[in-house]
């Protein structure tokens, strides 16, 4: 039987200003947050205690995503996997396990030195969240947190990563040209019904800062509670780089902003559900169906998006 990892649990990021990334989380996507061990924040979504975990540090980077099991057995069968595979796993510490409300953890590495974590979660007593500022609140449940996409140097490597360690589904590609002479495919991979919890694209060759992921994505339950996160996003002073739009392999609703460390964030909402049993893999030669122009452009302007901002589903 081949291993996979069952949702997105969580992810973390070492941010320089976390007093603005608490202000954004609460004041823009209307997240809750609360202090845990070690000095972190914990953002949340729904019932889990903790859906992204800031700590601070210099990077302002992606530092680790949290793969969730079903038992602690299957953290032990996923480290026999690893073994398995040739590759090295290092078992969570005590303040690793208190940070993340995790009762087992397993970390491992992908080709571009990403780390990955499997884990089971601790009992919690707390009460789900409960957003006052998306009324809809967020879609979670069966789907996880949401999804993750991440940039790489070594394209066919972590595309191997993903379908033979985390043991996730190949869900579509897209290839396009965002610019004359630069050729793109974007991998999205599956772990549930999520249309994606992970993707990967190539590095893209432009210059600019260089970050681990190209963002993340949060999903909400209403397309109005994508146009008020907009709204909120303006207001709050951090750019919208890619308009209002819709994905054609997912067929999210959806805007792209940055947060307050320069990697990008994806409200959306309206994402298809993947069913193993019938899902077909689709290719495509477009991310967008329509919309998601580059932020204030006019209509000329406005497809494709700069080269510089890869778009990605």
């Amino acid at each position: 039987m081949t291993l996979s990892v069952h949702e997105l649990g969580y992810l973390g990021f070492e941010v320089s200003d976390i007093p603005r990334w608490e202000r954004f989380a609460i004041e823009v996507l209307g997240l809750g947050v609360s202090s845990g061990p070690q000095n972190t924040r914990r953002l949340r979504l729904d019932a889990a205690p903790a859906r992204f975990i800031l700590s601070q540090g210099p990077s302002n980077d992606f530092a680790f995503a949290g793969w969730k099991l079903a038992s602690a057995a299957e953290v032990d069968a996923f480290a026999r996997h690893l073994d398995s595979l040739g590759l090295k796993g290092s078992w969570g510490s005590d303040d690793e396990l208190a940070v993340r409300h995790a009762e087992r953890m397993l970390h491992f590495t992908d080709p571009e030195g990403n780390r990955h974590e499997v884990y089971v979660e601790a009992p919690s007593k707390e009460a789900p969240f409960r957003s006052d500022v998306v009324s809809s609140g967020f879609v979670t449940g069966a789907g996880g947190a949401g999804h993750v996409v991440f940039e790489a140097d070594h394209y066919p490597d972590t595309i191997a990563f993903a379908s033979k360690v985390l043991g996730v589904r190949l869900s579509d590609n897209i290839n396009l040209q965002p610019a004359p002479g630069v050729d793109v495919e974007v991998s999205f991979f599956h772990a549930n019904e999520r249309h994606h919890s992970l993707a990967v694209a190539p590095r893209s060759p432009m210059p600019g800062p260089r970050k681990r992921i190209h963002h993340f994505m949060i999903e909400v339950g209403s397309v109005a509670d994508v146009g008020r996160a907009r709204d909120r996003c303006l207001s709050f002073g951090l750019p919208v780089v890619m308009d209002i739009g819709q994905h054609p392999n997912d067929q999210m609703v959806s805007f792209y902003a940055h947060t307050p460390s320069g990697f990008l964030c994806e409200v959306g909402w309206g994402g298809v559900k993947v069913d193993d049993a019938s899902w077909q893999v689709g290719a495509y030669d477009r991310v967008s169906t329509w919309g998601h122009r580059a932020f204030g452009a006019r209509p000329e302007e406005g497809s494709p998006v700069p080269a510089s901002v890869v778009e990605v589903a």
